[in-house]
């Protein structure tokens, strides 16, 4: 019962985490949040003995996953110190054609690292607690 009931929360929570990372930029927290949702959707089947290959990572994906977010968070961040801009100066970033686009852009790609480092660092963190840091994906 629990696999069926889970099979629907999960999608919903792999959903909700994609809306609130995408609208999310827009107010405080939008990148912590969506990544803790996708941490938790990716832990709950394993709390419950149920682990779909396809929907989650080993131990060494998560752990990458979080570094992934930590470089993108620190190449966006430190892109402007390069040529010269404030740090997080998104408009000075050749990622958009207008200013307002290059600020939106960057924001959400700040973001976006900021939802992999916590996703990924949530799920290292319950592989360690867990003891299957060495483990591979069970069916």
């Amino acid at each position: 019962m629990l696999r069926v009931v889970l099979a629907p929360l999960l999608a919903v929570l792999y959903l909700f985490g994609v809306y609130v990372l995408i609208h999310g930029h827009y107010g405080p927290g939008g990148g912590f949040v969506a990544g803790i949702l996708v941490a938790a959707a990716m832990i709950l089947p394993r709390l419950v003995g149920w682990a779909p290959e396809r929907l989650s990572l080993s131990a060494r994906g998560a752990a990458v996953t979080a570094v992934a977010g930590i470089l993108l968070f620190a190449a966006l961040g430190g892109g402007s110190l390069v040529v010269g801009q404030p740090l997080l100066d998104y408009a000075a970033l050749p990622i958009g054609t207008t200013v307002p686009a290059r600020r939106s852009m960057g924001i959400l790609l700040i973001e976006v690292g900021v939802a992999l480092a916590v996703a990924g660092s949530m799920l290292a963190l319950f592989y360690a607690l867990t003891g299957k840091l060495g483990e591979a994906h069970r069916p």
